[in-house]
């Protein structure tokens, strides 16, 4: 038969061997594995606290973003108010200066050729300027400087017409310099 003795001490050795090499290979692979997930722990921690830092600050961006949205929207619902106010004071302006036509026209006389001095000052109202002008001089209803150069009071455009017209005129003027206010106030150039 055959003898195993002489092959004992070989195959213990190898099985030692083998053995210890298995338990290393186990031992390496476990602290591979281990230093693996550490750093895939780590690296997905950084990924997590980029992406983290990266919200935070879009938030921040979105915060500011609609903080000064609604500070517009504030700024022009109270421009849009006041312009609202600007033209219902406009309209009412308009309306008291139609009633002054027809006095001032009354008022002036029929011998007026052209603008009396109480349509002058309805006219110059209406167009915004001061109604009296220290620079010109005091006029009567019927008072020319030439009554020969006078004109018949029929001819040329009514005084009554030429008013109206400075009132739309000025209150389209004064519309459209309160529209200007309101769009520069909301430029911030205001």
């Amino acid at each position: 038969m055959f003898d195993i003795r002489p092959y004992i001490k070989p195959l213990a050795i190898a099985a030692a061997v083998v053995l210890v090499w298995g338990g290393g290979f186990y031992s390496g692979q476990q602290v591979s594995a281990t230093a693996a997930a550490v750093r895939l722990q780590g690296v997905q921690l950084a990924h997590e606290q980029e992406r983290s830092r990266i919200a935070t600050a879009k938030a921040g961006e979105l915060a500011a973003a609609l903080a000064d949205q609604r500070q517009l929207a504030e700024q022009a619902n109270k421009l849009g108010w006041k312009l609202l106010q600007t033209q219902g004071q406009l309209a009412q302006s308009q309306a008291q200066l139609r009633e002054r036509i027809a006095d001032a026209t009354r008022n002036d006389g029929q011998a007026w050729t052209g603008l009396g001095p109480d349509s002058l000052r309805v006219y110059r109202a209406a167009l915004g300027y001061p109604e009296r002008d220290p620079g010109l001089p005091a006029a009567d209803a019927g008072d020319a400087a030439k009554a020969g150069q006078a004109a018949a009071p029929s001819t040329g455009i009514p005084p009554a017409d030429l008013i109206a017209h400075a009132v739309d005129y000025g209150r389209w003027c004064n519309e459209l310099e309160a529209k200007f206010d309101a769009h520069a106030a909301l430029q911030g150039g205001h």
